[in-house]
């Protein structure tokens, strides 16, 4: 009876004390007004820093800054980092030594967190009246998990099975994934399944990836990964499938003819794995070739023949074994054909590159030629130009020119003025006589005296050497060593037996003159 009275004064006095001091506790607070600002929930990823955000606000000197851990299942105290502002002293201790730090205000920074720094932290701050203010945050470590494939390393199978690959995930912080899928060659397996038959799983809800029916195309490296809050990458684990099946020969022609004296090189690839043996037969007899290895898991083995011989006609074979299966074979027919008499390819190929290279040349030169020749003729219309361009001038020019000279002469009055005609402007006729039609001759019947630079001098019984131009229009002529125009109807064209006695008779003149005046 007296130890229950004891114990219930006992509990008695304690209530009161314990209302004494937050009675006392809560004037403090409202005389020094020091307050904390706490998160209730702080996430972090193990192996990364995390910072838990305080601040505080108060009016006195701070004399201490406690931060303290209380694990979640043991309920143990842990005391994380102390920091006294008045005499500017820090310290960390356990488990976080040298990875915890204050910042800012009273934030705590963990470098490197793991799973072990989850729990309740406690912050205590002290003023220099020996006032002290506690806030209490939950710190969650979101751990990532790890992923495990099987069979491990690499599967080799038979083509025709069906093999099964499992993804495992745990140790994972929650233990919860976002998303799971299966890759193969970095392209996922979504992006294969055309038919719905070959893939099977591989999805968050059923992990594991089922192959049926493997074949060649199967083979290759098969990757599972997870997303998890924990990670902003993927998490994986990969495996090696090794596909086995029987080797296959490519095709080859059935026949082939070569010429004796010649080189000729039979090469065989064949596909499969492991790498088949490739060999070169005939009639049974095996032939040394040299075997090679070729990407994606190739093998060819050539046969060489330096010299073809007659007896080299037969019978060959190219067979390819891996242990898969029966193998492959192909055959091959080579008939040797004697050699051919008279020149050979080479020679020929020579003389036909010969004969293109002139036919090549003989076009450059005919195409430089008549180049030649159209700046020769440009050069003669430029020359004459004054001459190709009469018509331009018009009939009023030649009336001018006609009534000119008719006012300078004292002989005879001339005729009528020569017509113009479009039809007539002796640029054809230039182009016959250079063709080696007969040259032209006119006699002078009217003295004519010029009114351009580009004209003829003309004197009865002159006769001219018509170069262009027709009876009835402007002319173009030589004479007395001058090219110019002349009208047509101060002259009459002359026979050709009767322009050579002319042109004979004047240049007997000219050289009687010359003899005169020596």
């Amino acid at each position: 009876m007296k130890i229950t009275t004891f114990r219930t004064m006992h509990a008695v006095l304690g209530s009161a004390t314990l209302l004494t001091c937050l009675f006392t506790l809560q004037v403090a607070h409202a005389q020094t007004g020091l307050q904390l600002t706490l998160p209730a929930k702080v996430n972090a990823i193990a192996g990364e820093d995390v910072v838990i955000p305080a601040t505080y606000t108060t009016t006195r000197q701070l004399n201490l800054i406690e931060w303290i851990k209380r694990d979640s299942v043991d309920q143990k105290a842990t005391q994380v980092y102390t920091f006294n502002p008045l005499l500017g002293n820090s310290k960390s201790y356990g488990q976080f030594a040298g990875r915890a730090r204050i910042e800012d205000q009273a934030s705590l920074r963990i470098m490197r967190a793991t799973s072990t720094d989850a729990g309740r932290y406690f912050l205590k701050i002290m003023t220099d009246d020996l006032v002290t203010e506690e806030a209490i945050t939950e710190l969650v470590v979101l751990v990532p998990p790890e992923v495990k494939v099987s069979p491990p390393g690499s599967l080799v199978v038979t083509s025709g099975k069906s093999v099964t690959f499992k993804c495992t995930v745990y140790n994972g912080r929650p233990n919860n994934i976002t998303s799971l899928w299966w890759e193969k060659d970095n392209m996922p397996i979504e992006h294969l399944r055309l038919d719905g038959m070959k893939y099977s799983g591989g999805t968050t809800k059923m992990p594991s990836l089922v192959v049926r029916f493997v074949d060649r195309m199967d083979a290759g490296r098969y990757t599972c990964k997870v997303r998890h809050p924990a990670s902003s990458r993927p998490i994986k684990a990969s495996l090696t499938l090794k596909v086995l099946y029987p080797p296959s020969v490519t095709r080859i022609s059935e026949s082939l003819i070569a010429t004796a004296d010649d080189m000729l090189t039979l090469e065989c690839i064949a596909d499969g794995y492991p790498h088949p043996n490739v060999t070169w037969t005939r009639d049974g007899v095996r032939l040394p070739c040299k075997p090679q290895n070729l990407p994606h898991n190739l093998r060819a083995c050539s046969q060489i023949f330096e010299v073809l011989r007659m007896n080299d006609t037969g019978s060959y074979k190219c067979s390819a074994t891996n242990g898969i299966g029966d193998g492959d074979t192909k055959a091959l027919f080579v008939t040797v054909r004697p050699p051919t008499k008279g020149l050979d390819m080479f020679t020929i190929a020579i003389a036909t590159g010969v004969l293109v290279g002139c036919l090549w040349l003989g076009l450059c030169l005919v195409l430089l030629g008549c180049y030649i020749r159209k700046r020769q003729h440009e050069k003669e219309r430029n020359k004459f130009a004054f001459y190709y361009n009469l018509i331009g001038r018009g009939e009023g020019a030649i009336e001018d020119k006609t009534a000119a000279a008719a006012s300078t002469t004292d002989g005879p009055k001339p005729p009528d003025k020569p017509k113009m005609s479009p039809l007539n402007t002796g640029i054809g006729t230039l182009r016959k006589n250079k063709k080696g039609q007969d040259r032209r001759f006119a006699r002078v019947l009217y003295p004519y005296s010029p009114t351009d630079e580009n004209e003829l001098q003309l004197d009865i019984d002159d006769v001219i050497e018509v170069l262009e131009g027709e009876n009835g229009g402007w002319c173009l002529g030589y004479l007395k060593g001058r090219i110019g125009l002349f009208p047509s109807n101060y002259a009459v064209f002359l026979p050709t037996t009767e322009a050579k006695k002319a042109v004979a008779a004047q240049l007997t003149n000219i050289e009687g003159k010359g003899k005169l005046s020596i």
